[in-house]
């Protein structure tokens, strides 16, 4: 009997010693973006109408934007930050270059274009998504010429204590009405502002008063099915993008006080002048 309960004892703890079937503890993730003109593709080469308040044509020039601070949501409504996998080209530990232009047509830049922000999470169900458009503001004020990819694209920088462009969307524009204040081209060039007194080439030593880095939440988001549209013709619906305000820079480059960037960021969803947005209008999953 004795040796029955030694080997019963001894089966037992072998058994105790198998290891579990190790479940994975993260899963890959990739989210997808597209820009749209409504609900045409926005792409280099192809021209739109009716844009704007001033029903006008349009033409790509660049479409690039950074998004940074992304996460999903779980079926709890917890919101789980996604770990981005560096690639040297696209993607740091803290933000994504989403690139919409291909260099042909007007385009600016190159063939490579990037619509995918990759990185992993716990594994688990995801049933939303949340991301910012900018640069994190550790990394926002550098020497783009020393940064990292994707921040090392000088075209996309203003001098450091100002930062990264977090939208660098070009256009050619035709149409109007006409008149002395009448341009043929528009950015919306998304950045921080009021970022201090001193050398342009210096870093602020304090986070800028307008950071400008507006946040979306997209509730019902499936990672694995859903896309993440960036509406062009919803943020310019409230713009005349064939005039340009008088005594300021081309289109609206986020400077308080531009009447170019009223319309454009309350449709953002950030504040302007003082003045709160009534709501985001550009970004929708489908």
């Amino acid at each position: 009997m004795m040796r029955f309960v030694l080997a019963l004892g001894t089966l037992l703890a072998a058994v105790a010693a198998i290891p579990a079937f190790a479940q994975p503890t993260q899963q890959p993730v990739e989210i997808r973006f597209d820009a749209r003109v409504g609900t045409e593709p926005a792409r280099c080469g192809q021209a739109y109408a009716d844009v704007g308040t001033a029903k006008a044509g349009l033409r790509f020039q660049d479409m690039r934007v950074y998004v940074s601070a992304v996460k999903l949501i779980d079926a709890s409504g917890r919101a789980v930050p996604v770990t981005l996998t560096p690639d040297d080209q696209w993607q740091s530990d803290q933000v994504t270059l989403l690139d919409f232009e291909d260099g042909s047509g007007n385009c600016n830049g190159n063939a490579a274009t990037n619509k995918v922000v990759r990185g992993t999470v716990p594994a688990g169900d995801y049933r939303g998504l949340i991301f910012e458009v900018g640069v994190p503001q550790a990394v926002n004020h550098q020497d783009p010429t020393l940064a990292a990819a994707p921040l090392n694209v000088t075209a996309l920088t203003w001098p450091w204590r100002v930062g990264y462009k977090f939208t660098t969307i070009d256009l050619q524009t035709s149409g109007g009405a006409g008149g002395p204040n009448a341009a043929t081209g528009f950015s919306i060039h998304l950045g921080s502002t009021a970022c201090g007194e001193g050398s342009p080439m210096t870093a602020p030593s304090a986070p800028c008063a307008n950071p400008n880095r507006p946040s979306y939440r997209l509730d019902g988001f499936d990672p694995a099915k859903s896309t993440v549209i960036l509406d062009m013709g919803a943020l310019l619906a409230g713009t005349d993008i064939t005039v340009n305000a008088p005594k300021s820079a081309s289109g609206c480059m986020s400077f308080p006080s531009d009447g170019d960037c009223i319309a454009i960021f309350d449709r953002l969803g950030l504040p302007f002048d003082s003045k709160p947005s009534s709501g985001q209008k550009w970004v929708r999953a489908e």
